[in-house]
């Protein structure tokens, strides 16, 4: 149980981390200092133009979200224990959000890829594909534990 609190608080601090995150990139957008203020050519040049940056910000909500679905999951665990249904629930959640947000990240450094003529570096791909794994990984984790509750359920009957 000593390793699911110190995973609960570490994901309690990449919430917060976006949380700050977000605040910055919305002051940012809201009151642009002078040397991030471009010319119009350069937003031209740019998939959406000026709003090329939101999208990157749109897919983080995704995974905010799913941080608070994998932060309620453990706070459940560490609480009722393991094998309980609101357990299956916010952690398939969780997959499912993870899953989505991967996708459409690797969809957008694919995009971005082909956009830039193979400018851009490939880590992108690289941990878009990685957060695919963690949701399905997530997902997979779901079924260990709905099997584990039913076997407890019969074991509880059982005695």
């Amino acid at each position: 149980m000593k390793k699911i609190r110190i995973l609960h608080w570490f994901v309690v601090a990449l919430i917060v981390i976006y949380f700050v995150s977000f605040l910055a990139n919305i002051y940012l957008a809201a009151y642009t200092p002078d040397f991030m203020n471009f010319p119009e050519e350069h937003y031209q040049k740019l998939i959406f133009g000026y709003y090329t940056q939101f999208v990157g910000l749109a897919i983080s909500v995704i995974t905010f979200s799913a941080l608070f679905f994998l932060e309620k999951g453990l706070k459940d665990t560490i609480k009722n224990g393991f094998f309980n249904n609101n357990n299956v629930i916010k952690f398939k959640r969780t997959g499912q959000l993870f899953m989505v947000s991967g996708s459409l990240s690797l969809i957008w450094s694919i995009t971005l890829l082909i956009y830039s003529n193979g400018m851009t570096l490939f880590s992108g791909l690289s941990s878009s594909a990685l957060l695919i794994l963690v949701g399905f990984g997530l997902i997979i984790l779901t079924d260990f534990i709905n099997n584990g509750n039913q076997l407890q359920q019969e074991n509880n009957l059982t005695i």
